[in-house]
């Protein structure tokens, strides 16, 4: 079976220090899945492995079925992958409309179009539009990331802690679109601390601990599971 995205293998090092180890992994499109583990675990490090921001020290790292290893990031974007990093990042002297804009690859008609769409997912932006990026709320700026990675129209769109430093309230605006993107059609990989909200939006998820897989399956499942509790405090 083809999958959207597949990883065999898959190892990461910081010199001597080996920050995944051999990871196997799989998604399938229209599915969304959690990479959750403890700070250290080696999520953000998969996450810049798959958009390219880190070389693979072994393994193989396929998308939509193709070798993508030799690919550069910004190549990856237009093959149909979309990033939002952790800590935001938004263009605090655009305004929320130009920020959306600057991220399409399409005519201006589409990209009208996929604005429109956006304030769709997240309404809040709709009423900042005008508002440059630096005035915005932790949780405005969060919204806008999301939108800003899915103005390129990926088939795969990965997020990195995007609950980090936003309130409860915020934590659901943003996690819960989660599944409504996914349905929609776009594969979503989420790298999130927030264990019990991952679970809570996802289909499937990963458990990382010091950079290696330690368990998988349905987020349902693993939502009463107890070694995932015991991943997160160390104990597994």
């Amino acid at each position: 079976m083809k999958y959207i995205l597949e990883t065999r293998n898959l190892s990461v090092r910081y010199g001597e220090i080996a920050a995944l180890n051999e990871l196997t992994m799989y998604v399938e499109q229209g599915e969304a899945v959690a990479l959750v583990g403890a700070n250290g675990a080696g999520k953000t490090t998969l996450i810049k492995s798959i958009i390219g921001l880190l070389a693979l020290s072994q393994g193989e790292l396929l998308f939509d079925g193709a070798d993508v290893r030799a690919v550069t990031a910004h190549l990856r974007a237009r093959l149909g992958i979309g990033y939002s990093p952790e800590g935001r990042r938004v263009f605090p002297g655009l305004s929320v409309r130009e920020n959306l804009e600057v991220a399409s690859f399409s005519n201006a008609a589409e990209t009208r179009r996929l604005i429109d769409q956006m304030y769709t997912i997240f309404p809040a932006l709709k009423e900042k539009e005008r508002s440059l990026g630096w005035t915005l709320s932790g949780g405005q700026q969060q919204m806008l990331a999301v939108c800003r990675a899915l103005m390129s129209k990926p088939r795969l769109l990965l997020l990195d802690e995007p609950s980090l430093g936003l309130s409860p309230k915020l934590t659901d605006e943003v996690l819960w679109r989660i599944p409504e993107i996914a349905k929609a059609g776009t594969a979503v990989v989420l790298a999130e601390q927030n264990l019990t909200k991952a679970l809570e939006v996802t289909d499937r998820a990963y458990v990382l601990r010091v950079g290696t897989l330690v368990l998988q399956g349905a987020s349902s499942e693993l939502r009463s599971n107890p070694s995932v509790r015991k991943t997160f405090l160390g104990g597994l």
